[in-house]
């Protein structure tokens, strides 16, 4: 992308792209983004003259004065332009605020926050003017990160995707015409990023055993302890594949018994900056439609009868004595019941979902049906949902029965 000048900004203006007002208030949202930069207030003194400081490099302050309110302004407005706005750091601050401000969501600004500090903070980098950032800076400086620390391929697209983020916002603010990320050759880092541990069917999903003994610990407890509602949650998970979220979210007024069917269309979510829980839509943002079966009905009946014995019923599917039972309550009754030994590893509420997926795959139902179920797209519930889950002896009379007309006779 080019750098505009002022003949693209009067060609814009003069065929109607965009008018002068536009102009003014793009340029007043700058002026504004500049003064709330700046850490001094500027107040307006007994002696007739607006007031404020500015920053020194050895980190103190030199007072500053103007007739004009306008005049000291302009002269703060042209210190940060020129000083320490074009840093890595305050420019990254910006492109977050940027972000923020077209629409991203509190956990994914925190989700910045926190790779920045995994990534940039304590780095060189921080204080580097990004004008005097080119290609060679940004290879040099991922080598040495490499080098420091372990991180995942993955991880470092992220980080390489601020970084492009930042320079394309620094081009449309003209402190640089071309961005320096674009060039650099991101793939071949991936041979010096940490390996992710490839994990084993047996611990991605669960065995029928498995399952089994999950149930029979469940039954157990119900009758030690029946007014721990979580654990029908934890049931239901199974039968249904339900995210932790979206059994927190299930509502009553879901549940369709005239059609036996469930409307997935609640989910639990949890704010990171305010530590408060809401309940939106599902995660992928689409309504999906699941069969009520026996024995999910079963469930749900019981559900509802211990919550009417407690006093707990309420619009939610899940509640106790405090109320709708959260995504995180949910998940860490499923990683308690699997803890013991007849569990090949403490299992999630994402491995039910990766069973009941399988399951579906070997009984050939088609993979947009279950893809529909589950709640994914094709492409991930093929991907990372579907395994191979067919036991040792299934296999061995396969291969006996593919090999009977071809193997030799002694």
């Amino acid at each position: 992308m080019e750098k505009l000048n002022m003949n693209d900004v009067q060609y814009a203006i003069e065929h109607g792209i965009i008018d002068t007002a536009c102009v003014q208030e793009i340029e007043n949202m700058k002026r504004e983004e500049y003064l709330k930069m700046h850490p001094y207030s500027i107040t307006f003194g007994s002696d007739g003259y607006w007031h404020t400081y500015l920053p020194l490099a050895n980190k103190k302050r030199k007072p500053v004065k103007k007739k004009h309110e306008a005049d000291i302004q302009n002269a703060v407005i042209d210190f940060w332009k020129n000083n320490t706005t074009s840093t890595f750091k305050t420019r990254y601050q910006l492109w977050m605020k940027r972000q923020k401000d077209c629409g991203r969501s509190d956990n994914t600004i925190c989700k910045y926050e926190s790779d920045y500090i995994r990534f940039f903070e304590g780095d060189e980098i921080e204080n580097k003017d990004i004008r005097n950032i080119d290609t060679v800076y940004l290879c040099k400086f991922i080598e040495k990160l490499l080098k420091r620390k372990e991180i995942p391929y993955r991880a470092l697209q992220s980080m390489i995707g601020y970084i492009n983020g930042v320079f394309e916002v620094a081009i449309i603010d003209e402190l640089i015409s071309k961005n320096p990320a674009k060039l650099v050759d991101v793939p071949i880092y991936k041979q010096y990023c940490k390996q992710p541990r490839i994990k084993s069917v047996e611990e991605r999903t669960m065995s029928q055993s498995e399952k089994s003994s999950l149930l029979k610990i469940l039954d157990d407890k119900y009758r030690e302890k029946p007014d721990y509602i979580v654990q029908y949650a934890v049931e239901l998970s199974l039968y249904t594949g339900m995210r932790s979220s979206e059994l927190s979210g299930l509502m009553w007024t879901d549940i369709d018994y005239l059609h036996n069917t469930i409307m997935i269309q609640h989910a639990e979510r949890h704010n990171r900056k305010t530590d408060e829980y809401y309940v939106t839509i599902p995660k992928n943002g689409k309504i999906r439609s699941f069969p009520l079966t026996t024995e999910i009905a079963d469930v749900l009946a019981r559900v509802k009868k211990a919550e009417m014995k407690y006093g707990y019923l309420s619009e939610y599917v899940f509640s106790n004595e405090n109320g709708r039972i959260h995504a995180r309550t949910i998940s860490e009754c499923m990683r308690a019941r699997t803890s013991s030994e007849e569990f090949y590893n403490t299992k999630c509420i994402h491995s039910a979902r990766r069973t009941l997926n399988s399951e579906l795959s070997v009984l050939d139902v088609p993979r947009t049906v279950r893809s529909a179920l589950i709640g994914n797209t094709e492409r991930v519930n093929e991907q990372y949902y579907t395994y191979d889950i067919s036991d040792a002896g299934y296999k061995m009379a396969m291969v006996s029965q593919a090999n009977k007309n071809t193997a030799l006779t002694v």
